[in-house]
C-alpha cells in the first residue's frame, strides 16, 4: 500500500478546486471570520465545541435546504449578537470565493426576510440574486458525514430517503423541486379527503400529478442507488466493505418491471382505489413510503443488524462510492465534509480514507478531470491525521478563532 505523501505526489502541482476562500458574517459562534485556503485536504483541529463543525456547517449551506444539521434558519445566528440587540432579527451570511474549471465564482447566502417575516434564505451568485437555491449546485456539490449520520440504517424510512435524494439533489438539481411538488399536493389531497366533501375531477387531477412526480422521483432514487452499486471499489485489497443497496417500495417494484408511462397510470389508479383510507393518515403508497436498504455483502447482513463499527464503515463505504460519481458526472467542484471520522478509525483505515479520497486531487493534472475534490476534515487530536502531513492544510480552532497550525 503506497503511502500517502508518494500516493499524492502530482497533488503539489495541482491548482485548487473547490473554495479559496471562506467568509462568515455573525454565523454561530463566529462574529466574523475571513478564511483564506491554500490547495488539498483542510483539517480543522481542536477541543470540544470551539467551532469546528459549525465551519463545516456554514459550507454546507453552501447547497441547497438548511444545511448540516437540518434546522430553522434563525438558529444559526450568532445568539450573543442577537442577544446584545434583541429588539433586532437574527441574521447571518456566507460568502464563498470557489474556484471550478471555468474560473472563480463568487457565491453568497444568508437570512433574509419576507414582507411578512417569515424566514427565507437569500442566495446571490457573482453578486446577483439568484433565482433559487438550486442554482448554488450549479458551481459547487456539498456532501458530508457527520457522527448523526452514524444511526442512518437505524433510523427511520424517512431519514434514509432524506439521505438518498440529498445525493440526487446533488447530480440533478431538479430532484429537490419535484419532491417539492410531490409533498405538497399529497397534502393537498390528505386535506380534501379529511374533509370528505371534494371535487373528484380535482382529486383525480392532484393523483396524476402524484403520479407523474412521484414515478419520476422512483426513477431518480433508482439511478443513484444503480450508480452507487456500481462505483464501489473491486479490488480485494480496499478495506471498506463492499454493500449492496437497492431502494425498497410498491412503486420501485412496479418500475422495475414496466415502463415509466404504465407505472404512473397504476399508481395514479392506486391512488383512487384507496381514498376511502387514505384521508387518515396520507397516501399508503409512493415514493414517501419508500426505503433505501444496504446489505454488507461479506457478512451477508443488511446494514441494521451490522456492529455500530461495521455501519460506520456501509456509510462511508457509499459516500466514497458517491464522490467517484461525483467525480466523472459533474464538472463543478465536490465539496466533502467529514465531521470527526478520522478517530473513529483504526490507522488502516484512516490510511485507506485519506487515499481515497484525496485521490481525485491527483486527477486535476489530465485533461480528462471532470469533477475534482476538496475534502474538510475535523477532529480534536492533529495525530489522528499525521499521513496528511504536508500534504494538507491545517488550521486549529479555539474560541472560534482560527488560525493556520503547521
Amino acid at each position: 500500500m503506497p503511502r500517502t505523501q508518494e500516493y499524492w505526489s502530482i497533488n503539489q502541482q495541482s491548482r485548487l478546486s473547490g473554495l479559496s476562500r471562506l467568509v462568515l458574517h455573525q454565523f454561530r459562534n463566529y462574529q466574523e471570520l475571513d478564511l483564506p485556503l491554500q490547495s488539498g485536504p483542510v483539517v480543522l483541529t481542536g477541543p470540544n465545541g470551539a467551532g469546528k463543525t459549525n465551519i463545516l456547517e456554514a459550507i454546507s449551506f453552501l447547497s441547497p435546504g438548511r444545511g448540516l444539521r437540518s434546522i430553522k434558519l434563525s438558529q444559526v445566528a450568532n445568539l450573543k449578537r442577537f442577544n446584545q440587540n434583541p429588539s433586532g432579527l437574527p441574521s447571518w451570511a456566507i460568502a464563498a470565493t470557489v474556484e471550478t474549471s471555468f474560473g472563480s465564482a463568487q457565491l453568497g447566502t444568508g437570512l433574509d426576510y419576507t414582507a411578512a417575516g417569515s424566514e427565507r434564505r437569500l442566495v446571490k451568485i457573482n453578486g446577483e440574486p439568484a433565482k433559487s437555491q438550486a442554482s448554488l449546485t450549479d458551481w459547487v456539490s456539498v456532501i458530508w458525514v457527520t457522527p448523526q449520520m452514524d444511526r442512518l440504517f437505524l433510523e427511520s424510512a424517512s431519514t434514509r430517503r432524506k439521505f438518498i435524494d440529498r445525493l440526487a439533489y446533488a447530480l440533478d438539481p431538479t430532484h429537490a423541486a419535484r419532491v417539492h411538488r410531490y409533498e405538497h399536493h399529497l397534502r393537498e389531497r390528505a386535506h380534501l379527503l379529511r374533509e370528505g366533501r371534494y371535487d373528484p375531477l380535482w382529486v383525480s387531477t392532484l393523483e396524476r400529478y402524484l403520479a407523474e412526480d412521484g414515478v419520476a422521483i422512483v426513477v431518480a432514487r433508482q439511478q443513484v442507488v444503480k450508480s452507487l452499486r456500481e462505483a464501489q471499489r473491486q479490488d480485494k485489497s480496499y478495506l471498506f466493505p463492499q454493500f449492496h443497496a437497492e431502494m425498497k417500495g410498491e412503486v420501485e417494484t412496479w418500475a422495475a418491471n414496466q415502463p415509466a408511462l404504465a407505472v404512473e397510470d397504476r399508481y395514479a389508479e392506486k391512488l383512487k382505489t384507496t381514498r376511502p383510507h387514505d384521508g387518515a393518515g396520507g397516501a399508503s403508497t409512493g415514493p414517501h413510503r419508500s426505503d433505501f436498504q444496504v446489505h454488507h455483502l461479506a457478512k451477508q447482513l443488511p446494514a441494521e443488524l451490522c456492529s455500530t463499527g461495521e455501519q460506520k464503515m456501509l456509510l462511508l463505504a457509499v459516500t466514497l462510492a458517491f464522490t467517484r460519481i461525483q467525480e466523472s458526472y459533474r464538472s463543478c467542484p465536490t465539496i466533502l465534509l467529514l465531521d470527526d471520522v478520522a478517530a473513529h478509525l483504526d490507522d488502516q483505515h484512516r490510511l485507506v480514507l485519506f487515499q481515497e479520497i484525496c485521490h481525485p486531487l491527483v486527477a486535476l493534472s489530465h485533461e480528462d478531470s471532470k469533477g475534482p475534490l476538496q475534502v474538510w476534515m475535523t477532529g480534536t487530536d492533529r495525530s489522528s491525521f499525521h499521513d496528511l502531513n504536508g500534504q494538507a492544510q491545517f488550521l486549529t480552532v479555539h474560541n472560534a478563532t482560527v488560525m493556520n497550525s503547521p
